[in-house]
C-alpha cells in the first residue's frame, strides 16, 4: 500500500479566494437584505497597524494589479518586518499563500501558513484548514513527525476531511510508532462506519499493523469488521488465518477452524491444506471421507498438486480406507446409542460429520449429551467439544437458531472464541443482503 501520497500540492497551491482582502472590511457594515431575508453576518473588524498597511499595500498591488508574483515574493520580507499584531499576522499569511500559488512555491506558502495559524484572530475554520495543510506539506515531504504534530493539531480543533485519521496513523507508522498508529487507524475505522460503510483499506492497514506487532488477535478482530459487512471468502480467509495464529489451539479445535474456513471458501494456500490434514489427525483412520473430499477440492482448484509426493501419498492412503469406512459406518449407530459411554456416541458422530451426514451426526451428538458428561478415555471432559460439533451439525442443516443456542452454552475459552466466528457465519447465511464496503480512500 502506498503510504505517502502527493496530495498536499493540490491542497496548498491555490489562492485563498474566500479570504477577505486586507483593510476592505475594517469599518464595513453589513448590507441590509430585502424584507424576509436574513442579513449576511458582518465580517470581523480588524485593526491593522499603520506600518503594516504601508508595507502591505505595495506588495499586494504587485500581486493583484501588476500580476508580478515574483516581485511580490521578493518584497514580502518588508511585510513580515512590519507585523505589529495578530490581525497583521493573519493578513500577511493570506498574502504569502496567494503569492506562492501562481509560483507553485510550497515552501513560501508554508511561511504564509505559519503566519496564519500563528495568529490569534484567524477564523477557526480557516485555522483548521491550514493547520491540516501544514501537516499535509510535511507528510508529502516525508517529515512525518511534523505531519503527525500538525494533523493532530488540526484534528483537535475539529478538522475531519481528507481521511485525516488514516494519514495520522500512517505518519506514526513511518516513525515505527505502531501502537499509536493502530489507535488512530481505529479512529479512521469508526469514522468510516459513522459515514455509512467500513473502509477495507483502513481495516487491512489496521490488521497488518497488528500482525507486524505479532498481535494476531487484534488483527483478526479488525478483520471481523469486514466479515460482518460481506460474506467474502477473502475476508474470511484473512480473519481466520490471523485468528488461528492468535491462540494455542489443539488439533481438534484447529480442525473446526479449518472446517469454517472451508465452509466459507476461504482456503487459499498449500500450507492451509496441509494444516487441515494435520488437524484431521490419523488421516485415513478416523476421517478418510473428509480427507479425500478436502484434497479433491484442493486439486480441482489447482492450489495443491497431485505431483506433490506428500499430498499424493496422503490422498492414496485416505482413498484406500474410504470404501471400508463407508461400508462399516452404518453399523456403528446402534452400538453407539446403546453404549452407556457418551464418548462413543460423540466419536461415532464425528465420523458421520466427516461424511457430511449431518443429520445422523446431530442425532448421535445429542445422544452423547443426554447420557451426561462426555469423558474421554483419560477422563478429560469433552462435553464442550461434543456440544460444539452438535452446533456445527445444526448450522450445516440450516437450523441456525438451534446452532446459536448450543454455541451459547460453550464454556471452554478457545471453543467460545471459535464459536464467535461460527456465529458470524450463521449471521451471513441468515442475511442475504450485505452492507456496502467503501472503496479504498484516495491517497
Amino acid at each position: 500500500m502506498k503510504l505517502v501520497s502527493k496530495f498536499a500540492l493540490a491542497l496548498s497551491l491555490v489562492a485563498v479566494s474566500a479570504a477577505p482582502s486586507a483593510f476592505a472590511q475594517s469599518d464595513e457594515k453589513p448590507k441590509k437584505e430585502k424584507k424576509g431575508k436574513e442579513a449576511a453576518p458582518a465580517a470581523p473588524k480588524r485593526n491593522y497597524s499603520k506600518p503594516f498597511i504601508a508595507a502591505y499595500m505595495p506588495v499586494a498591488n504587485m500581486l493583484n494589479k501588476t500580476k508580478d508574483a515574483v516581485a511580490a515574493k521578493a518584497a514580502f520580507s518588508t511585510v513580515v518586518a512590519a507585523i505589529g499584531n495578530d490581525d497583521d499576522r493573519y493578513e500577511a499569511g493570506i498574502l504569502a499563500i496567494n503569492i506562492g500559488a501562481p509560483l507553485k512555491d510550497l515552501a513560501f506558502q508554508e511561511q504564509g501558513i505559519d503566519l496564519l495559524i500563528g495568529s490569534a484572530t484567524t477564523p477557526v475554520d480557516l485555522k483548521k484548514e491550514y493547520t491540516f495543510r501544514k501537516g499535509a506539506i510535511a507528510y508529502d515531504g516525508k517529515r512525518f513527525a511534523d505531519a503527525e504534530k500538525y494533523m493532530i493539531d488540526a484534528y483537535n480543533i475539529g478538522y475531519r476531511a481528507n481521511n485525516i485519521e488514516f494519514l495520522i496513523s500512517n505518519a506514526m507508522s513511518q516513525q515505527n510508532k505502531d501502537t499509536d498508529a493502530i489507535a488512530w487507524i481505529g479512529k479512521a475505522i469508526e469514522s468510516s462506519k459513522a459515514a455509512g460503510a467500513v473502509s477495507k483499506a483502513y481495516v487491512v492497514r489496521a490488521a497488518n499493523l497488528s500482525a507486524k506487532m505479532k498481535n494476531y488477535a487484534a488483527a483478526s478482530n479488525f478483520y471481523k469488521e469486514l466479515v460482518m459487512t460481506a460474506n467474502n471468502p477473502d475476508y474470511w480467509h484473512d480473519a481466520l488465518a490471523f485468528f488461528d495464529r492468535s491462540r494455542d489451539f489443539n488439533p481438534e479445535e484447529s480442525l473446526d477452524i479449518m472446517r469454517l474456513m472451508r465452509a466459507t471458501n476461504g482456503l487459499r494456500f498449500q500450507q492451509e491444506y496441509a494444516a487441515y490434514l494435520d488437524s484431521l489427525s490419523y488421516i485415513g483412520v478416523r476421517y478418510p471421507a473428509e480427507a479425500v473430499s478436502v484434497l479433491d477440492e484442493g486439486f480441482d482448484k489447482g492450489v495443491i498438486s497431485r505431483n506433490n509426493v506428500t499430498f499424493n501419498e496422503r490422498y492414496n492412503e485416505a482413498k484406500a480406507r474410504l470404501a471400508e469406512d463407508t461400508r462399516t459406518l452404518p453399523g456403528t449407530i446402534a452400538p453407539a446409542k446403546a453404549s452407556p459411554k457418551p464418548m462413543l456416541s460423540s466419536l461415532t458422530a464425528d465420523s458421520f460429520f466427516s461424511h457430511k451426514d449431518y443429520k445422523t451426526a446431530k442425532d448421535l451428538y445429542e445422544s452423547a449429551l443426554i447420557k451426561g458428561a462426555v469423558l474421554d478415555k483419560d477422563g478429560g471432559d469433552q462435553t464442550d467439544r461434543t456440544r460444539f460439533r452438535l452446533a456445527m451439525s445444526k448450522a450445516m442443516l440450516g437450523d441456525y437458531t438451534g446452532a446459536k443456542a448450543d454455541f451459547a452454552m460453550i464454556n471452554n475459552p478457545n471453543r467460545k472464541a471459535i464459536a464467535e466466528y461460527w456465529n458470524m457465519y450463521i449471521d451471513q447465511l441468515s442475511k442475504p443482503a450485505a452492507a456496502p464496503v467503501a472503496a479504498a480512500p484516495a491517497t
